[in-house]
Order: C-alpha cells, then sequence, then structure tokens
C-alpha cells in the first residue's frame, strides 16, 4: 500500500472518530508539524513552492485507530499531511456544531476553567450567551467563557 492510499484509509476513519479529545489532541499535534513543513518549504524558495492540499477522496475502507494514528504521524509528504488535518478539523466542527444543539442561549451549564483539552476541573457555572462551534458563556463570577460546546455540560437543576 503506497502513502497515497493509507492517507486515504487515515481520512475515512477520521471522518467517522467521535473521539473529539482525540481529535482535538491531534489538531495540537498537527499545528507545529505544518509551521515546519511551511518553513521548510519557504527556505527552498517562495511561497509558491507550498503545495495545495492532494486531492484525494476517503477510502470506501477505512483504516482503524492504530493505522490512522501511524499514518498520521509518518505522513510525510506535506499535500498529503494537509488532507488529513483538514479531515480532522471537519470532523471537529461537525461533531462541535451536533454538541452545541444541546446549549441554546439562556440554558444553564458548566464548564471547565480552561477551554481545552483535555478538559480541566474546576467546573464554572454559566448561562449561555451564543452558541455555535464555540459556545460564549456568561460565567456566574462576572467572566466570560469561550470554548468548544464537547466542554460544556448542563448544570444538574436540584
Amino acid at each position: 500500500m503506497n502513502e497515497r492510499e493509507r492517507v486515504a484509509r487515515a481520512v475515512a476513519f477520521f471522518e467517522q472518530c467521535d473521539d473529539l479529545a482525540l481529535l482535538h489532541r491531534l489538531t495540537a499535534e498537527a499545528a507545529p508539524r505544518a509551521r515546519k513543513y511551511v518553513a521548510t518549504l519557504l527556505a527552498r524558495g517562495d511561497e509558491d513552492t507550498i503545495p495545495p492540499p492532494a486531492e484525494l477522496r476517503p477510502a470506501r475502507e477505512a483504516a482503524d485507530l492504530d493505522e490512522a494514528l501511524e499514518t498520521f504521524r509518518k505522513t510525510s509528504d506535506f499535500a498529503l499531511f494537509q488532507v488529513l488535518a483538514r479531515s480532522i478539523g471537519r470532523r471537529i466542527e461537525a461533531l462541535e456544531i451536533i454538541a452545541s444543539a444541546e446549549f441554546p442561549p439562556g440554558a444553564r451549564v458548566l464548564v471547565p476553567r480552561k477551554a481545552g483539552y483535555p478538559a480541566g476541573t474546576p467546573e464554572l457555572p454559566g448561562t449561555v450567551e451564543q452558541t455555535g462551534t464555540q459556545l460564549t458563556v456568561a460565567l456566574d463570577n462576572g467572566e466570560v467563557w469561550q470554548g468548544p460546546p464537547s466542554l460544556a455540560r448542563r448544570e444538574s437543576t436540584r
């Protein structure tokens, strides 16, 4: 199996992955790699040396988790790496939109003090002001919290 086929299988995996913590962790890994790729390419020439994402569809048969992670970590072709990163980012966006449906404006929620993965503690109570791929929550302590809806949970009513 060549690199394009492995990437297509990994893309198929990421497009159906529901593990938001994993997907967010992978985007955090992708950012410094992408910067390094771009810096290396720019050192060889101008912006025209940076390739666009490869034109590649997901494979019919998805990779399993281990294969997808290995492919993500070992892909050396920047055009193919961009395809992987995009598929992960799009999946995160889709899952966050789904999660945001649980939190209409006015909903009472608990959110972690720091908006990031992995979710931390302590949790702070507040009221959703704006929903979407990012929530804006007016915290009871007067501060404003912004972060992914997947980190929020409904405040239990007593």
